[in-house]
């Protein structure tokens, strides 16, 4: 049964029926079942009721002795308490109310951006999140210091305010969020992250123990394994296990990372490896095969991008998850690059570009690929396969809805010592009508832009190795001047911090086997039309 949540909202200044409507979204999505009201005479019999845990969204008014008292006894007795934004501004009346609460509003500021800070306190709720901005109202509080340990504050005319707190009442715990003046407020990442998480605690949840990882695939291209196992240790699991063909890159992993066991097998590293999360780094073609070994033998399993290389691989992939209760994701870590967080910021966050209607994108050079197993079409593939899967992923992740069809064709013109294609490009419909063009190509002299977007309210054009991307808006058909955005910080390391979030702190899982499935299916129907030189209808979309 999902644990249920009373949402419990309603009051002035602000507009509390789109946030608690966003919020009951929020809390499906995430498990549990939620309910509104603005009865606070609910109140009154909340320890009675089968909730695990109140969400107090609300601003002004006072409650009735019955009502003060039944929400201290909900809590004082083992239950949650989440309160966010005017929590504080609320039943101020009520001592018994603010003395559980910790704090009390004071005032606050014009809505301004301001940074977010960790405090250094050493609490799950706050882990792996960095400094992020708001632009918003910073409430300044009267705060029960002695009482509540801050996990978040923020800088308001030189003085520190408390933004995220905790503290315990009686058997229960309580968890207040200044952040949440409205829907713009909490949709942030980071915003639903620590709300989710300081829930959570407020039930009562405990994190799991980091789990011990191994990579299959050390050495080779890029050592990839070493770089793995890093981002692994510094997310917070325990690297335990390497495994290659190669004795001498076997023997490596033990020496890089000392007290691990290497194998050169990868049979007898899944019969005796006591590691229970593995990465697989293999050629593409080996991906789907080990994968569904690994995850049959009772371990989350990782795939290196792409996922994949045909729809049917996906399938066995995923039903092996499944079947086994396990974690399957693929390394998609350049979700996180700067350049793509910088124009999803655009266009998504912001909606800046209003409805995306075309999206091209592209990675178009001159060069003749090398003879490794990326330039077997067999191994690999093909030439879409590698880069592709990127561009792919960013444009399925900017462009919204069921696809229609996949038209593609290759060409194969220059380099006849490898097998993959030359030339790959596919025009890919939506069933809203917006369209994707997509290129990948090593014999174009002149490159096409890695991106070009093309809204009802402006467009986006971005080159490779340029630090910036034009953005041009327009206004009831006055454009404005083009404009350069800067790229953000890249921040890969954030795929597997958020693995491990994922599976000792219940975080909502980024990289989807399904997410990632996707663009597998996509680049498999590009073969497919190539050869039968019709569109081709994805299975699953709808």
């Amino acid at each position: 049964m999902p644990q249920q949540v009373l949402i419990i909202t309603g009051g002035l200044y602000h507009d509390f029926p789109a946030m608690a409507n966003f919020l009951k979204a929020l809390l499906t999505q995430h498990g549990f079942q939620a309910h509104i009201t603005e009865d606070r005479d609910m109140l009154a019999n909340l320890p009675e009721s089968q909730y695990a845990a109140i969400v107090v969204c609300t601003q002004g008014g006072q409650l009735t002795e019955k009502q003060e008292a039944g929400l201290l006894k909900f809590v004082h007795s083992g239950r949650g308490f989440v309160g966010l934004h005017g929590a504080s501004a609320s039943w101020k009346q009520n001592a018994g109310y603010i003395d559980m609460l910790g704090s009390l509003f004071l005032q606050h500021g014009p809505e301004v951006e301001f940074d977010i800070e960790p405090t250094g306190a050493e609490h799950y709720i706050v882990r792996h999140i960095p400094t992020f901005k708001a632009d918003t109202e910073l409430y300044q509080l009267a705060a029960n210091s002695a009482a509540i340990t801050t996990l978040l504050h923020a800088q308001w005319q030189g003085k520190f305010e408390p933004v995220a707190y905790i503290r315990p009442y009686g058997s229960g715990r309580v968890f207040y969020f200044s952040i949440g003046h409205d829907v713009g407020d909490m949709q942030d990442e980071y915003w639903q992250t620590v709300f989710l998480r300081g829930l959570r605690w407020s039930m009562g949840f405990e994190e799991r123990r980091a789990l011990k990882v191994g990579v299959i695939g050390y050495g080779g291209a890029f050592n990839m394994g070493r770089t793995h196992l890093n981002e692994m240790k510094n997310a917070g699991f325990i690297p335990v296990a390497a495994c290659d063909v190669d004795p001498a890159r076997a023997r490596a992993a033990e020496k890089e990372f000392p007290g691990i066991q290497s194998y050169t097998s990868i049979e007898t590293m899944l019969r005796q490896t006591d590691a229970e999360l593995l990465t697989v780094i293999l050629p593409h073609q080996a991906h789907a095969n080990v994968a569904v070994d690994v995850l049959n033998s009772g371990r989350h399993c990782i795939v290196e991008k792409p996922m994949a290389i045909r729809s049917d691989e996906v399938y066995a992939m995923i039903s092996a998850a499944e079947k086994n209760q396990r974690l399957l994701s693929a390394y998609h870590n350049r979700r996180w690059d700067g350049d793509f967080l910088a124009v999803e910021e655009i266009v998504r966050r912001r909606k800046a570009l209003g409805d995306v209607f075309k999206m091209e994108t592209a990675m178009s050079h001159f060069a003749s690929p090398g003879s490794w197993w990326r330039s077997s079409k067999e191994l690999s593939g093909g030439l879409h396969y590698d880069w592709g899967a990127h561009l792919l992923f960013w444009a399925l992740a900017l462009m919204d809805g069921p696809i229609a069809s996949v038209l593609a064709t290759t060409q194969k013109r220059l380099w006849h010592h490898v097998s993959i294609e030359d030339h790959v490009d596919a025009h890919i419909r939506f069933k809203s009508g917006a369209t994707l063009e997509f290129e990948i190509s090593s014999i174009a002299s002149l490159p096409r832009p890695r991106w070009r977007i093309l809204g009802t309210r402006g467009a986006i054009v971005d080159y490779w190795g340029d630090k910036a991307f034009q953005l041009a808006l327009h206004d009831r058909g006055i454009i404005s001047e083009p404009q350069r955005i800067q790229y953000r910080p890249s921040q890969g390391y954030r795929y597997y911090e958020n693995i491990a979030d994922h599976l000792t702190l219940d975080d909502a899982l980024e990289i989807t086997a399904r997410k990632a499935g996707r663009v597998i299916h996509v680049l498999h129907a590009m073969d497919q039309s190539a050869r039968s030189g019709k569109p081709e209808v994805l299975s699953g979309e709808d």
